[in-house]
């Protein structure tokens, strides 16, 4: 809630006049009365209240918005160092204008930036003398910096001035604060020298109409080209504290961002840089194909999506890799795409020219939709195994199908031996790597509760998620791993797993099984359930509870609760 009335604040005070009122118990100073590039200037002042949140906002002589942030005040006081950049492109000569408000009061302080083209009073014209480098003005005492997690954007790199790299080197033109257009909640950027550049006030009025998040719309042929699209760090901060996500899009390709998912830091003058490129170019096949190697499984489908997020002060760049937050990715396939691939063995994959790694995902009507902890580069491939024991079985398409998704494995690179047993806790893996893809089973388990499961064993997770779940609990304390699970087991498990995967009430008619008497009081009613949600089927007239399940018959039976009911 805190973050949201801040950026209430921040909205209602960019919009307010620089002539405003004052409560005598709202201060501000300056440090001094002129500032010098390279420099800083440090602005303090006391509050009503011992925490009170403070706006400000700089204006500079171009009358954009130089700085804001929002400050926390400690024990009824605030104070913040604003850099000042060497680059007179980037803090041009002039009055710059600093306006603070808080709790409906508002106060203004001016300090000027002298250059060449404005010198001060009595300011000689020849050449210059050495300067001191700060006006001997005395500067309040530092409070203490307020703790992160108050929910005011900061700005770590103001305690230091700002670097550009070398004091000759140039640095880029300020966004406009008014690049841009916004319409209620959606921007379109304004491309300017060949970048799409968004304004921190253009951003600042959709932040008023936004429910939750913004989104900015892109020309349809940017992500094509990979267009870079800039806007100011410190918007970015805004967004976070009032908990508004960002979206990306440009008709075809759509990133959510949640607000929080790119924690950055920075002066006024950083920049957030977003490059999109969707281009299947040669260095796009080649990043795919090196990825990929020799494995003849694969098949490329042409859909890349490359997203490169960066920090950018003049000549620094730092990029982002990892999210704080998964980002929601979705991308729109065209009929001829659609039509060319084996959508049912399609994926995306994280690639980076040495392997590829499966995301899970989704492919409905058309949309590939996944999510996404960092970002490079993302590829739709097919991926169509082939196991010589395999060819036209009656498991054949199950088996592929979860070897697409990376949940099935041979037990050789050529062979699946389909009709082999498979293992309580072979069965316990399998169930649960497909479970874990709901989201709805917890990150972190207690150690498995089962004497006979060593903790290093390589379903030693699985066991323990199974128990942590309720989805297999074993014997009086014991697991029995190495146990060839049953039908009547399976069919507890399975029913039991549904409940994550959230299926909706079955629609088929419940079976009379003649064995019916053969099936265990505890397992009765899961084999009802699981007849009726078509997870299992019996031979049309018997349930054989006690027969062992095969490699085979998992595959189909995993792979009928991934289809029914999962996010995959």
């Amino acid at each position: 809630m805190k973050k949201v009335v801040a950026a209430i604040m921040v909205l209602l005070f960019l919009y307010s006049p620089a002539a405003v009122f004052a409560a005598d118990s709202f201060t501000l100073h300056l440090s001094g009365k002129a500032a010098e590039r390279g420099g800083s200037i440090t602005l303090s002042g006391m509050t009503p209240g011992p925490a009170d949140q403070v706006v400000v906002k700089i204006i500079s002589p171009a009358g954009t918005v130089f700085y804001i942030d929002v400050l926390k005040a400690v024990d009824g006081v605030y104070t913040q160092r604003v850099s000042i950049p060497e680059s007179q492109l980037l803090a041009p000569s002039g009055s710059y204008n600093v306006v603070a408000g808080s709790g409906g009061a508002a106060l203004t302080q001016e300090f000027t930036i002298q250059g060449e083209d404005n010198p001060g009073p009595g300011t000689p014209t020849a050449a210059p003398t050495a300067t001191p480098s700060a006006v001997p003005t005395a500067t309040p005492t530092p409070t203490p910096t307020p703790a992160p997690d108050s929910g005011t954007p900061s700005n770590p790199g103001t305690s230091q001035p700002v670097r550009t790299g070398s004091p000759t080197s140039s640095a880029a033109s300020p966004i406009p604060a008014g690049a841009g257009e916004a319409s209620n909640a959606r921007i379109k950027p304004e491309l300017i020298n060949g970048s799409y550049l968004i304004g921190a006030d253009t951003l600042a009025q959709a932040m008023q109409q936004a429910a939750g998040q913004i989104t900015i719309e892109l020309m349809a042929t940017a992500g094509e080209a990979g267009v870079a699209l800039e806007l100011p760090q410190q918007s970015l901060n805004l967004l976070n504290a009032g908990n508004t996500g960002l979206v990306l899009t440009d008709g075809v390709r759509t990133i959510s961002f949640p607000a929080g998912a790119m924690k950055t830091s920075g002066d006024n003058q950083t920049r957030l840089r977003i490059v999109l490129n969707a281009s299947w170019n040669k260095e796009a096949q080649s990043l795919v194909g090196g990825s990929v190697r020799s494995d003849a499984a694969y098949a490329s489908t042409g859909v890349l999506l490359s997203l490169v997020i960066q920090m950018v002060n003049g000549s620094n760049v730092t990029e982002i890799h990892q999210l704080d937050q998964p980002a929601e990715v979705s991308l729109k396939l065209t009929p001829a795409q659609i039509t060319s691939m084996k959508t049912e063995l399609a994926g995306i994959y994280y690639v980076d020219g040495n392997s590829a790694e499966y995301v899970p995902g989704t492919l409905t009507a058309g949309t590939v939709a996944f999510k996404a902890t960092h970002f490079s580069a993302y590829a739709l491939l097919v991926y169509d195994k082939n196991f010589a024991d395999m060819t036209g079985h009656w498991a054949e398409a199950a088996v592929k199908s979860l070897a697409a998704k990376h949940l099935v494995n041979g037990v050789d690179a050529a062979h699946y031996e389909p009709a082999r047993g498979i293992t309580r806790a072979e069965f316990a893996a399998l169930l649960m790597r497909a479970t874990e893809r709901t989201g709805n089973v917890p990150a972190e388990v207690a150690a498995a509760p089962f004497a006979d499961v060593p903790s290093n064993a390589y379903y030693a997770k699985q066991a323990a998620e199974a128990a942590a779940t309720g989805i297999m609990n074993g014997y009086d304390g014991s697991f029995r791993p190495n146990d060839r699970i049953t039908r009547e087991e399976a069919a507890v498990a399975l029913v039991n797993a549904s409940k994550l995967f959230r299926l909706g009430a079955g629609s088929r008619e419940g079976m009379a099984y003649t064995d019916a008497q053969e099936i265990s009081s505890w397992a009765a009613a899961s084999v009802a359930e699981a007849g009726v949600a078509g997870l299992m089927q019996g031979d049309g007239t018997k349930f054989q509870p006690k027969k062992q399940v095969t490699r085979a018959e998992v595959a189909v039976m995993v792979g009928r609760l991934v289809e029914i009911g999962s996010s995959l």
